[in-house]
């Protein structure tokens, strides 16, 4: 599948479904956790489950589990996935993606020191 306006503009759709409810978060130099500064957190605040997190260097990592609802609902491949989470989080946060990496982990330790030490962005 190649990515093209009709499945962007699902995806877009897809995106604010799975978002209802998340909030955007950015780290504080209060923190436990060193290797995020300056990240920015997709999180849900009551169920202290994440979508994303974007550091300032233009790395990334997303829950796996985001890639496999994009695949169910859209049939989407990871690449294509990849390439439109790129599009939405530019456009979103205005800034550059520059590394991607999925992980399975839930990081609910760093998810909660963000809740608890972050701030509400945006």
């Amino acid at each position: 599948m190649k990515l093209n306006q009709k499945i962007i503009d699902a995806s877009y759709k897809l995106m604010d479904t799975l978002t209802k409810g998340y909030l955007w978060y950015t780290d504080t130099p209060e923190q436990r956790f060193e290797i995020t500064p300056g990240s920015i957190w997709l999180l849900n605040p009551d169920t202290k489950e994440w979508i994303l997190s974007l550091k300032k260097s233009g790395d990334m990592w997303y829950y796996y589990k985001t890639y496999d609802t994009f695949s169910m609902y859209l049939s989407m491949e990871r690449s294509d996935f990849q390439s439109f989470i790129t599009i939405w989080v530019e456009d979103v946060l205005e800034r550059g993606v520059t590394t991607m990496e999925p992980t399975s982990d839930t990081l609910l330790e760093m998810v909660e020191d963000v809740l608890e030490n972050g701030k509400q962005w945006n």
